[in-house]
């Protein structure tokens, strides 16, 4: 397969052969965070991807990256970060630019905070697959950052700036699914980002959120959420009241629609404790080619493994693209296993832009064999993706599910280990 790249962003392009693989790895129980701060000030407009400059956000070798979801400021979200040149997992990484996707009209003052990287450690190969991490193993750095924080309040942006610590925190791998629901109708049109309000979602205490990869809605793509007011510490409650929606097709969204799905992850920092809860079912009108369907979406807990493998995504067409149109692009089919989730790989991995979302040959349930056959890519530059191009690379991870009362058990259990593993990395 061919990896282009650029050698001077935005002006020379360079390409390279390597041979599509798949990688195995094992993750790390700590996760690190970096902050995103812009480092100029920009103009921003909805739904108009924007590249925008960082300040140097360095990556220690043998980790990859991901954003911190829930959109991070008050106009958009990040839904990807550029290197300043390509780079293997097993190397340090430079951050230079943000791929920031505008959900409304505003401005990014230079200082503000864009977005939160999470820093996984991993192994790779078949010695990562043996082997378990030592606390030696996890390059720790604790930062302190000067930035600004921004959200919406009564219509108006807001700023505040802030100095505070940036550490980490440890994962327990247990999880619950969370429907995100329309919560209202709402005409899209392919292309321009929706701010989409839906049925209020409370997320516990000691949480972490990403949308569960592939596509849940025909007309298009859950991106992120946004929480309601003044964003909070992931140790607190917080309430998420909106959905960025990035619409691949132009149609309507009806109230009651399933835009996506997230997947809430518990966590612990220096400290772990959570309330329990009951969770019902929910009704929701799942869309596909064959039109809505009302379902009764019944609450799952699951348990992630520690080993998971990488799958390239690899073009099997050729497709002119332009910045900011979002396109469908055939890739070479990948199939998945019964109970695996899927999840990108971030670091641009095509110069033209990023894959945000993946497409299934016909829906089907996490617990069953699935084909992955389309990407759903942003352009962030004009271009042209030949077929046998890297557009991105997709995470896969094997899960166990079962019913949700057994997520406290799960928990009750990984509180012991969390305590052994804070006295080994942190002491």
């Amino acid at each position: 397969m061919e990896i282009v790249y650029w050698e001077e962003l935005g002006k020379r392009l360079g390409s390279f052969e390597v041979k599509k693989d798949k990688v195995s790895y094992r993750i790390a129980p700590f996760t690190q965070w970096k902050v995103l701060v812009a480092d100029e000030r920009r103009e921003v407009e909805k739904g108009k991807p924007e590249l925008i400059r960082l300040r140097v956000v360095r990556i220690p070798q043998n980790t990859i990256v991901a954003p911190l979801s829930i959109a991070p400021h008050a106009t958009g979200t990040t839904v990807d970060v550029v290197e300043e040149k390509p780079s293997r997992v097993e190397e340090e990484k430079k951050i230079t630019h943000a791929v920031f996707l505008p959900a409304e009209d505003g401005v990014v003052e230079e200082g503000d905070i864009v977005g939160i990287l999470k820093v996984f450690f991993v192994r790779t190969g078949a010695i990562g697959k043996r082997l378990g991490f030592k606390a030696g193993d996890i390059r720790i750095r604790e930062e302190t950052v000067q930035a600004n924080l921004t959200w919406k309040e009564d219509g108006e942006i807001r700023r505040e700036r802030i100095k505070t610590r940036f550490f980490g925190y440890f994962r327990s791998h247990v999880a619950e699914w969370e429907p995100v629901i329309a919560a209202e109708s709402v005409d899209v049109e392919r292309g321009e980002v929706a701010r989409i309000k839906i049925k209020e979602i409370t997320l516990p205490e000691y949480t972490v959120i990403t949308p569960l990869f592939i596509r849940r809605h025909a007309l298009g793509s859950l991106i992120d959420v946004v929480q309601q007011g003044k964003r909070r510490k992931v140790e607190e409650k917080k309430r998420i009241g909106e959905a960025i929606f990035l619409p691949a097709r132009s149609g309507r969204v009806e109230k009651g629609d399933l835009l996506g799905v997230i997947n809430v992850y518990y966590i612990a920092t220096e400290n772990f404790s959570v309330g329990r809860r009951e969770k019902d079912e929910v009704l929701a009108k799942v869309v596909d080619e064959r039109g809505r369907k009302e379902f009764r979406i019944k609450p799952f807990a699951y348990r992630r493994k520690t080993i998971a493998r990488w799958e390239p995504i690899v073009a099997a067409e050729n497709r002119k693209v332009r910045k900011g149109e979002v396109e469908e692009i055939a890739i070479e089919p990948i199939s998945l296993e019964e109970n695996t989730i899927v999840y990108p790989l971030y670091v641009m991995r095509n110069a033209f832009g990023s894959v945000v979302d993946v497409v299934e040959e016909r829906p089907r349930r996490v617990e069953e064999r699935r084909e992955i056959i389309k990407a759903v890519f942003l352009p962030v530059f004009d271009g042209e993706i030949r077929k046998g191009q890297l557009l991105g690379v997709m995470n896969v991870y094997s899960i166990e599910v079962q019913p949700y009362e057994v997520i406290w058990r799960w928990l009750e259990e990984w509180q012991g280990e969390f305590r052994r593993l804070f006295a080994e990395v942190v002491g």
